[in-house]
């Protein structure tokens, strides 16, 4: 697709509007104003013979180019930057184009403070997404239907959580093709570099992730053969990722690959005038996010237009119309014309808000096939693709838990392991399936939904196991889901240890997180667990000696939402129970005070 399909052109209708024109209006007496509706033959003559000068003197030609190029170059007016009407940090800025309706945020990626993060959830408002994640700022992600993306969101660590289809069908002439596709790409790498790219998915895994040397040739009524991985490259150095399309600007050149990425049919035609999100980059390493709103609203070459004025190397569109939002904190810069939930964001959070997983010393992988996984007889193989390993996942219907799976690992003693899950997604999976963890310290159930987030590791939570024949993971039939029948699933589980120990001179296992058996040369807050966690969690410290310990708990807004501990401990490890039962899923800060010292972590509720 080239920038020669061109859009409508600006000015080229008339309405009564009052403004100066071929058309104009008349004022009655009273002082009303309306659309002429009817002209008298010699007035409709002279109307008629001035159409036609007009056109002979190429005024009306010269009027419309004008008209265009007013519009195709509305990017170069001036920006006005209104980062102090907001309260963001040093190095974020935020500008706006009124006569477009248009904002940008800029952020220079060489402020080491803060990240660019994309976020998958369940569908919400931006603003409520914005607050969930503790977002510096946001705009909305790519594609979706429903409440499920419909493009590709990488976390960091090579987690995929979402795809961009590979294959589409369009009707063209009254006949329906299958068409592969790739769609557009933007990257942060772990050098806080970041590029566009147009990418593929050979499988699920971040090793079959590929950047194509080009977009899938594809033309309408043609589609084009499907890539191998031979027409491009694995990412080698992701650290987060955001799917949509089409690509605008590559390689500092506008290139729009509008007709190879199948938006057509899809989201709108070239040439249609939308609110519209995009995310770019500039060559010194500043990244813009962008949003226009509805009215007047930009064809996708005013855009690239606009975004290359700006000075963006490389480009990518995300979602528009509709899901076009734009938020710093959990405050609406645009003025939407739908206020759309959405299931992905792209967002600026500060740094620390970047979970890298921890780098597993080794792993222990059971799988539905060895000797150390048995199960009750109602289980049986599912067809579908996407399963670990060589043999296929296990389904049983909802039920009421006597169906079970049951692992068995023989993993060291006192040692630390973050339980992951594989499953394969479908619609009509449960949506809240037990994983029942029997570890050092007692059996914790976590609940997950087997419908999303298939085909790849999950992580369950982290917890010490005691090395013993006690340690074990249950998956049963005791949930439900939206479909009839329901099915849970049980295909392989993890173990990956961190590292961590526990302290071995505790016969209750009661120093999660803080080893050693001498006392703590200062206080010290360990990382509760399980995390996720649902809805009870444990919350572990260490103390010098002796004080009154207050545990808070503070949502992303810094409202106090519950207080975990308020009492005098000894000298030496202790934890807390928190029962999370009355609060919404989200994150939440705990923060341990004693005395002048003050330490705080966070963690993951998910029901």
């Amino acid at each position: 697709m080239t920038r020669s399909e061109g859009h409508p052109v600006a000015g080229s209708h008339f309405t009564g509007t009052g403004q100066p024109g071929l058309f104009a209006t008349n004022q009655s007496p009273s002082g009303h104003t309306g659309t002429v509706k009817s002209f008298p033959a010699k007035s409709f003559c002279q109307t008629c013979f001035t159409l036609l000068l007009l056109f002979s003197l190429n005024l009306w030609s010269g009027f419309t180019a004008s008209a265009y190029a007013q519009d195709n170059h509305a990017s170069r007016s001036e920006w006005v930057e209104i980062t102090e009407d907001f309260e963001l940090p040093e190095g974020i800025r935020l500008y706006n184009n009124d006569t477009r309706k248009a904002w940008y945020i800029e952020l220079d990626m060489a402020n080491e403070e803060y990240i660019l993060h994309p976020y998958i959830s369940s569908s919400k408002g931006l603003p409520a997404f914005s607050r969930e994640v503790g977002s510096i700022a946001a705009i909305n992600g790519g594609y979706f239907s429903g409440s499920t993306s419909l493009s590709t969101i990488v976390y960091p660590g090579g987690d995929i959580k979402s795809q961009n289809p590979s294959i589409l069908s369009r009707t063209v002439d009254g006949v329906s093709r299958n068409y592969h596709i790739s769609r557009g790409h933007f990257g942060v790498n772990t050098d806080r570099s970041m590029s566009v790219d147009w990418i593929y998915h050979f499988g699920a895994t971040i090793d079959d992730l590929y950047r194509l040397d080009q977009a899938i040739p594809n033309e309408r009524g043609t589609p084009a053969p499907a890539p191998g991985r031979d027409d491009g490259s694995p990412f080698e150095d992701l650290l987060v990722g955001i799917g949509g399309g089409p690509v605008l600007i590559k390689d500092g050149e506008i290139n729009i690959t509008f007709t190879e990425e199948l938006i057509w049919g899809g989201v709108g035609e070239f040439d249609e005038r939308r609110a519209r999100t995009a995310v770019c980059y500039t060559e010194d390493n500043h990244a813009l996010l962008f949003v226009a709103n509805e009215s007047p609203g930009m064809a996708f070459d005013v855009l690239a237009d606009v975004l290359s004025d700006l000075g963006c190397h490389e480009a990518l569109n995300l979602d528009g119309g509709g899901s076009t939002h734009m938020t710093v904190g959990d405050q609406l810069v645009n003025y939407p014309f739908v206020n759309r939930n959405i299931p992905t964001i792209l967002a600026i959070v500060p740094a620390d808000s970047l979970k890298l997983p921890r780098e597993l010393i080794e792993e222990v992988i059971l799988d539905t096939e060895m000797d150390e996984v048995t199960m009750t007889d109602g289980w049986f193989e599912t067809a579908n693709p996407g399963f670990y390993g060589e043999s296929p996942s296990l389904v049983v219907p909802a039920g009421d838990g006597s169906e079970t799976v049951t692992y068995l690992p023989d993993l060291e003693p006192g040692h630390e392991y973050t339980v992951a899950g594989w499953w394969v997604a479908s619609f009509n999976r449960t949506k809240n399936t037990p994983y029942i963890v029997h570890h050092l310290n007692g059996v914790d159930t976590v609940r997950v939904d087997q419908s999303t987030d298939g085909s790849r590791w999950v992580d369950i939570g982290t917890w010490y196991f005691s090395g013993t024949e006690d340690d074990k993971v249950i998956i049963s039939n005791d949930a439900s889901g939206t479909s009839s029948p329901s099915y849970a699933v049980a295909d392989a589980v993890r173990f990956g240890m961190t590292g961590n120990t526990a302290d071995p001179t505790s016969s209750d296992g009661s120093n999660p997180g803080l080893r050693g058996s001498e006392l703590p040369e200062q206080i010290r807050l360990g990382q509760n667990y399980p995390n996720p966690f649902n809805p009870v969690t444990v919350i572990p410290f260490a103390l010098p000696e002796a004080s009154h310990v207050r545990i808070a708990v503070y949502d992303l807004l810094g409202r106090r939402v519950a207080i975990a501990a308020d009492q005098r401990f000894a000298s030496g490890s202790h934890q807390v129970s928190f029962d999370a039962s009355a609060l919404p899923s989200g994150i939440y800060l705990y923060e341990l005070t004693a005395g002048t010292a003050r330490l705080h972590n966070r963690m993951m509720l998910v029901k």
